[in-house]
Parts: structure tokens; C-alpha cells; sequence
């Protein structure tokens, strides 16, 4: 990973309070509007070869409901949903983020692909700090540790 990496999540805020820490690898995103109170956002990655992280991840955010004089003459009000403004935001940085992607090289070099592994390896050992038993975590631990020398010796 480049330096220019570990600038990225101050200025992708949104999308890092969301969980998404592997900026470089964002290819696009959809978004879709789930009934009249809620919206879907998908992003899509574009991992490596052999990856076990998902290649797409849902985020499903509420609207607002927001109420309105339909008439000035009368009495009559309306309900309208306004979308997130957390959204918008996460929106904007994604379309800042794909434009950047896409304007850099893909570079299929050996350096590149160690440290993708080492980086993939390090959020693997961050999740699974999480669920598993503390006696268990040195034998797991170690594991890790010798899958880092085999990687770090490519």
C-alpha cells in the first residue's frame, strides 16, 4: 500500500465511519430507494484473485419523514421522505473515490500483491480478534505470523 492510502480516510470520513477501510479497491456503488422510508446503498469492489472478502456490500440507511402544506389556501398537509444527508455525503465520496480509481494504474507487480496479502491478512487477524477465545488467539496469532514470513520472503 502506497502512503497515499493512509491519507484516504480523513478525507473519505463518511466512508470510513461506514466501515469501509479498503478505498482502492472500490469499483462502483448502486444505490436504490426500498420503499417510501429507506434506501439501499451497494458498493462494489474489485478484489484480487483468491480474495475472501466480499466482493459487494449493502448499507441500508432511513429517510426522514418530513411533513408539508400541500395548499397555502388550506389546511392540507403532505408527507414527504428526504433522504439521508449522511447519505449524500457517502455518495459524494464515492463518486470523488471512483474517479480517482479509475484514473489510476493497475499495477500487476509482486510488490503490489505482497502487500494487498499482508493488508488482507491484517484485517482477517482484526476480525477474528473479535470472536475468537482469548487461549485460542496466540496458536491463531502464530498462524499468522508464519503465513506473514512466507509472504514477506516472496
Amino acid at each position: 500500500m502506497s502512503a497515499n492510502l493512509a491519507e484516504q480516510p480523513t478525507q473519505y470520513a463518511t466512508l470510513a465511519e461506514m466501515g469501509i477501510i479498503r478505498f482502492h479497491e472500490i469499483s462502483n456503488y448502486s444505490l436504490r430507494q426500498d420503499g417510501a422510508d429507506k434506501d439501499v446503498l451497494r458498493v462494489i469492489y474489485k478484489r484480487a484473485k483468491g480474495s475472501l472478502l466480499p466482493h459487494t456490500r449493502k448499507y441500508k440507511f432511513g429517510r426522514s419523514l418530513r411533513t408539508v402544506i400541500a395548499d397555502g389556501g388550506t389546511s392540507r398537509m403532505e408527507h414527504t421522505y428526504e433522504i439521508s444527508p449522511f447519505l449524500l455525503k457517502a455518495v459524494a465520496e464515492l463518486d470523488d473515490l471512483i474517479a480517482h480509481n479509475q484514473h489510476e494504474p493497475v499495477k500487476p507487480d509482486n510488490k503490489d500483491l505482497k502487500a494487498d496479502l499482508l493488508a488482507e491478512i491484517n484485517e482477517l487477524k482484526e476480525l477474528i480478534n473479535g470472536s475468537i477465545a482469548s487461549e485460542d488467539m496466540s496458536r491463531v496469532n502464530g498462524k499468522f505470523d508464519n503465513v506473514r514470513k512466507h509472504i514477506e520472503a516472496m
